[in-house]
């Protein structure tokens, strides 16, 4: 796993060997080619379209997922493009928000010097895009207000096509994990400062099993859009299922989980759209700018004293590393996880049983 500032020292030597003219330069081409090759064509089709923006992870992009609903209606027979990250493409395509996807970065050079050529341009801002902002609602609830819009908390529902459930449900079985029993964890990988250590997640598997629930797979890709290709350990008691799913399959497998066990990741935000049961672990950013009230109701946060720094000043902790040594990850006890997990696990089981 990468430490927490070897990826930023070395973007930053990038940026220092190179002047930033022929870099604005190839965004200012990259957004005309975008123009002639994609806006251009929708006009001569169907008029000037709407563009939905936001470069960043994946649970970023399911949070603008309501607000763009409601956008649609204020454009009624418009095209719309939604412009993401290109690993997370398949969002926007099953929550059917957009005509067509693309995935350029300096999309904004677009909203501003061609505005003319759209129907509207709506980037999702979030209150720690920049430096002397922060998080004060949660990101659903933020993104809705922004443009005036319908306020939600509830994330929107993801739902897998038929498929893709197959091929999940298919995948649980050749590894020996039970559909009506299953239990799914999500350890990252992701920026150092947002993980739990390793070793915990080893003793809150072990506490799992003496506690009768062993049936428990791990979800996650060995590649971070932040990092490129990166290792992922196993946890021990943990089957893999690394590297197995799309992100519409990940869909599919975490609706058929007991039990959604993750950090702050997108993965979390899947759970959220599914309606998975899920224990969250936070340190450095706070579920209470996530996740609605009822959704994260078993979720877990070290509440030491510099606890959600990633949204306050000094900013940019998880990319710099952490002054105080993570702590609010490394010292959150496995037992408080752990009885979060077992207390989610019984409160499943009653409401299980008053339907039957």
């Amino acid at each position: 796993m990468p430490s927490a500032n070897s990826q930023p020292a070395a973007a930053e030597k990038s940026v220092q060997k190179s002047s930033p003219l022929p870099k604005l330069l190839a965004h200012h081409a990259q957004a005309l080619w975008y123009v002639l090759t994609v806006i251009l064509p929708v006009i001569l089709k169907t008029g000037r379209p709407v563009i939905f923006s936001r470069y960043t992870g994946m649970g970023d992009i399911i949070c603008t997922i309501p607000a763009a609903r409601e956008l649609i209606k204020r454009h009624p027979k418009a095209t719309f493009i939604y412009n993401c990250h290109t690993d997370f493409t398949d969002i926007p395509r099953l929550t059917k928000i957009a005509d067509h996807i693309t995935s350029l970065e300096p999309i904004g050079l677009v909203g501003h010097w061609y505005s003319f050529l759209l129907g509207g341009f709506y980037h999702f801002a979030h209150g720690d895009d920049l430096p002397d902002s922060g998080c004060k609602e949660p990101m659903v609830v933020e993104f809705c207000r922004q443009f005036q819009l319908p306020v939600s908390e509830e994330h929107p529902e993801l739902v897998a096509g038929a498929a893709a459930q197959e091929k999940a449900e298919k995948t649980l079985r050749a590894k020996d994990l039970q559909l009506d029993s299953l239990i799914l964890i999500q350890p990252g990988p992701s920026w150092p400062v947002r993980e739990w250590p390793e070793e915990n997640w080893t003793q809150l598997l072990a506490g799992l099993r003496e506690a009768g629930f062993s049936n428990v797979g791990q979800l996650g890709v060995s590649k971070y859009m932040n990092f490129g290709k990166v290792q992922v350990p196993v946890v021990p008691g943990a089957i893999s299922l690394i590297n197995e799913f799309s992100i519409e399959e990940c869909i599919a497998a975490i609706s058929e989980a007991r039990l959604f066990i993750g950090i702050d990741s997108g993965l979390l935000h899947i759970a959220a759209g599914t309606r998975t049961p899920s224990v969250g672990i936070f340190g450095m950013t706070l579920p209470e700018y996530r996740f609605s009230p009822g959704f994260r109701s078993h979720f877990v946060t070290n509440r030491v004293d510099c606890a959600g720094c990633e949204h306050r000043k000094p900013r940019l902790h998880w990319v710099t590393g952490c002054p105080y040594d993570i702590k609010c990850m490394k010292t959150l006890p496995v037992e408080r996880v752990l009885k979060a997990c077992l207390d989610k696990l019984a409160v499943n089981s009653r409401s299980a049983s008053s339907v039957k």
